[in-house]
């Protein structure tokens, strides 16, 4: 067996398991992202709720401020009944008053419908504040929960990257060299095993001599379609198993 190889195995299963970790630290901003726009969509809805509450509350005070100044223009018109000198001015202060109070009316019945509006969109409102109240403690605790994920991803990020500087340190620096352009240039994968002949990386037959050559684990050897370093999993010494990177 050969131990640089092996030791490339190694480097490169530690590899694999920082980019899992990486794709999961970069996931956390995206997750905290969707629970806050599902929370600021449920804060919206109860703005425009709480919004078109006060708007009828407005409205309602309006309605009740035109009524009260209805009612002022009646009592002025009685008022000059008793200066007018004509029928024709007496019978037109009537319809003058008439008018009035058919408007007084109209106004009242506007102002019931706003009434209505006002207890149903109140009665919403404080139904949406207290939903509002836990879709925030709910935004915080998942918040919190994926910060704490996503603190612990780094911690394990950083251990392994630690296992990986011990491998480093036990290979050949051309070997160093020649894996970090690999990790680089070829997404991150700088080793592949062959199987039946073929690349499980690139999926490419490698030629027969090579492969025969690569059984005799002699030298190490590299793809010569994505030059990838080559092992063979069937020499047992190059199955490497989880447990053991932890105790390099």
């Amino acid at each position: 067996m050969l131990s640089q190889l092996r030791c490339l195995i190694q480097y490169q299963i530690l590899e694999n398991k920082k980019n899992q970790l990486v794709r999961g630290c970069e996931e956390t901003p995206r997750r905290v992202s969707e629970i806050e726009k599902e929370f600021e969509h449920f804060e919206a809805e109860y703005l425009a709720r709480k919004a078109e509450h006060e708007l009828a509350l407005k409205n309602r005070k309006s309605l009740e401020q035109t009524i009260a100044d209805l009612e002022n223009k009646i009592a002025r018109s009685k008022s000059r009944m008793s200066e007018v000198k004509t029928n024709k001015e007496y019978q037109a202060i009537l319809k003058e008053i008439e008018d009035t109070k058919k408007d007084i009316a109209s106004k009242e019945d506007s102002a019931l419908e706003q009434m209505e509006k006002i207890e149903a969109l109140g009665r919403q409102v404080k139904d949406l504040e207290k939903d509002l109240a836990a879709q925030r403690q709910k935004l915080e605790e998942n918040r919190q929960k994926l910060e704490s994920e996503s603190a612990q991803l780094k911690e394990r990020l950083d251990y392994l990257e630690g296992l990986q500087q011990k491998v480093r340190e036990k290979l050949e620096p051309e070997l160093v060299k020649r894996s970090d352009f690999l990790f680089k240039k070829q997404a991150g994968i700088a080793v592949a095993a062959v199987e039946n002949g073929v690349c499980q990386v690139c999926h490419l037959n490698i030629p027969p001599q090579k492969f025969i050559e690569l059984q005799r684990d002699d030298a190490i050897l590299q793809c010569p379609h994505c030059h990838r370093f080559l092992y063979w999993p069937g020499h047992e010494g190059y199955c490497v198993r989880e447990e053991e990177l932890e105790d390099l």
